[in-house]
């Protein structure tokens, strides 16, 4: 015998009248429907309910995490840019392997986490976030021109191979101009209670000059020109503006006077020997590294980023 189908309005009354707690045989009476067909009808209603509760909460979860994959990508996207600018101070300068092994190492809403406990920590750390930046190119691989970033590479480590050259003709400058002032270094020494004034004078010249660069006064970096007056008994000597590590705290006008005309004296011999050359092919990277950087930047913005992500896959996403 064929099993009778009940209409769509049988079975609304069905589940009203199950759902409010009526029996089977007070919902045959109420609806004609047989109590048999009514049961099996409400089994598979409930059991058809049951698979779509079942969808829609998979794809609330589903919805979720990608929303939170979408702003993963961004942050990471976000993190990856400032990693990549170029620092105000050589001392920040380091290769290109190196700076971005601290984008690995911190978390993508780019603040520190807490120190690893382990190198498994570490790694599991740096797993995450290569996976991340692989799903972030497969989502933007056909707008973002990833090479621009094997290009930055390229130029950070050059401008690190440079910076470290003119360290080193900084230090043999300054050692060379101490010769013309003779007992200078044992009062620089004695005046400030510090022993690496060679060290420290080098790396406010290199200073001096890597903010000629980034200013764009090439034609201004031979001249140090900047002295203040602390109170009435000390005076620091200033090779850059808001680099405190480039100063120098003496306790007396006439010698701060003396390592200024010292110190301009050392630029002018480094920049001598040098600008034609090293001086150049560091302008050169650090252009080069502003240039890729704003390139990927523009590219990488969420005003154009989040709508890529959103019409493209990786397999990363939870949908």
């Amino acid at each position: 015998m064929k099993k009778r189908e009940i209409s769509p309005i049988e079975l609304k009354k069905v589940v009203e009248l199950r759902q409010l707690g009526a029996k089977w045989t007070e919902i045959e009476q109420e609806t004609k429907v047989e109590r048999r067909a009514a049961k099996r009808a409400y089994e598979e209603w409930e059991k058809d309910k049951e698979m779509k509760d079942q969808q829609a909460a998979r794809f609330r979860v589903a919805a979720e995490a990608f929303h939170e994959h979408v702003n993963d990508l961004i942050r990471l996207a976000e993190s990856l840019i400032r990693v990549l600018h170029v620092p105000k101070t050589p001392r920040e300068l380091s290769g290109a392997d190196e700076t971005l092994d601290q984008l690995w190492i911190k978390s993508i809403e780019g603040q520190h986490e807490p120190f690893p406990n382990s190198s498994v920590d570490v790694e599991r750390m740096v797993w995450r976030t290569e996976k991340l930046l692989q799903s972030l190119q497969d989502h933007t691989r056909e707008k973002v021109q990833w090479e621009i970033l094997e290009q930055w590479k390229q130029s950070r480590d050059n401008a690190n191979h440079y910076t470290n050259q003119l360290r080193s003709k900084a230090i043999e400058a300054v050692k060379d101009t101490l010769k013309n002032y003779p007992g200078l270094k044992n009062r620089i020494e004695t005046a400030t209670g510090e022993r690496d004034v060679i060290e420290k004078i080098a790396d406010g010249v290199i200073q001096h000059i890597w903010r000629g660069i980034l200013d764009g006064k090439t034609d201004k970096m031979h001249v140090i020109n900047k002295i203040k007056l602390y109170n009435e008994r000390h005076v620091w000597l200033v090779l850059y503006g808001s680099d405190t590590k480039a100063r120098f705290y003496l306790n007396n006008e006439e010698l701060a006077k003396e390592v200024w005309s010292f110190c301009r004296q050392v630029v002018t011999n480094l920049w001598d020997k040098v600008k034609s050359d090293l001086i150049q092919k560091l302008t050169d990277e650090i252009f080069k590294m502003r240039a890729r950087n704003k390139e990927l930047g523009e590219s990488l913005d969420e005003l154009v980023l989040r709508p890529m992500i959103l019409r493209t896959r990786c397999d990363l996403c939870p949908m």
